[in-house]
């Protein structure tokens, strides 16, 4: 264990965690359900918070966080164009990507004692919102209700 894994696991989440809360307020400044809407909200702004950890974290073990142009959500535009479940599907399989991304930092054998603590609780706030996410499909009517729209990015 040494630093340099510390700095190249967090510097790899912090990455993946600020593009998932980039893409969440994206999708909730085009949804119109207000209910629908505020849950992307919280879980962007879930997902800054977690990245400062992260970064607080990296700070500790005296890194500087790399800026990262992950593509987790690469085909959020995309699915834009097919409506509500194609969206709702498309935000699910970059959450995937996410939490996969953590279980992969959490198996590392070279990941310290403390920076794994700081992963393992954002790992519990990510898999969170996974299951956020997914309970969007059981929403009740969602692509019929009046209410909800989906604008053109």
């Amino acid at each position: 264990m040494n630093a340099g894994d510390d700095i190249s696991i967090l510097n790899g989440l912090i990455g993946a965690t600020l593009d998932s809360a980039r893409h969440y307020q994206r999708v909730a400044s085009n949804i119109g359900n207000p209910r629908i809407r505020a849950l992307f909200e919280h879980l962007s702004t879930q997902r800054k918070q977690i990245a400062q950890t992260l970064q607080e974290q990296l700070a500790a073990v005296e890194g500087m966080p790399a800026a990262h142009a992950s593509r987790v959500f690469g085909n959020l535009r995309h699915a834009m164009n097919y409506g509500y479940t194609a969206l709702i599907d498309e935000v699910e399989r970059g959450e995937e990507h996410v939490k996969a991304k953590y279980e992969c930092a959490l198996e590392n054998e070279r990941l310290s004692g403390l920076s794994r603590t700081v992963v393992e609780n954002a790992y519990a706030s990510v898999c969170e919102g996974c299951a956020e996410t997914h309970a969007l499909k059981r929403y009740p009517n969602a692509e019929q209700r009046h209410s909800e729209r989906l604008e053109q990015w």
